[in-house]
């Protein structure tokens, strides 16, 4: 296979290593039996431990920000709905995943923290521009409010990827009706 090929193969190996037990851990001799490689091949294409998992976290957040990407033909509230479901449900699907990225992200790893960031960017001005499509005036109050809903959203997945304590159902709707409760206040 050319080198990119193999890349692709190993990344995919871990998606489905995720999918089959999200609350698995990621090894690296986990995916590596999956792609049916051997562990060196894996550090091979990727170097590291740190870079193998910093790929697998680059290509799940292309896809949520994919996924998430507004529908422009609904109507402004479908679209922030719509957005905060398939968000929720992108983080149900590989949970482990989005708890090692927040928590790398955390203890300070720059290019995981870069593309953490850069996740809550494109998402909060998503979340920010249907707010104002649907007639709220965004002012510095609101953004704010937005950015810090995002921290709500985020330790309430944690939370539950902890403890599983209410329905998939449940959490989209808490983490949807959590947003509006707040919009209330400014």
């Amino acid at each position: 296979m050319r080198p990119e090929e193999r890349r692709s193969q190993i990344l995919d190996a871990a998606r489905r290593v995720l999918e089959a037990d999200p609350h698995r851990e990621l090894t690296v001799e986990l995916v590596a039996a999956e792609a049916q490689v051997s562990p060196a091949l894996l550090f091979h294409y990727f170097g590291s431990k740190k870079k193998f998992q910093y790929a697998v976290i680059e290509e799940a957040a292309a896809e949520v920000m994919l996924r998430t990407a507004p529908d422009l033909s609904l109507p402004p509230e479908e679209q922030l709905r719509s957005g905060i479901r398939a968000f929720v449900r992108a983080v149900l699907e590989a949970p482990q995943l989005y708890r090692a990225t927040l928590l790398m992200s955390a203890a300070g790893d720059p290019a995981v923290r870069a593309l953490h960031t850069e996740l809550r960017q494109v998402f909060s001005r998503w979340v920010i521009d249907a707010v104002a499509a649907s007639g709220t005036e965004v002012t510095p109050a609101v953004e704010l409010l937005c950015h810090g809903w995002q921290g709500y959203v985020e330790q309430t997945l944690l939370t539950w990827i902890e403890n599983p304590t209410v329905s998939p159902d449940t959490l989209e709707h808490l983490c949807e009706g959590s947003l509006a409760a707040l919009l209330t206040t400014v």
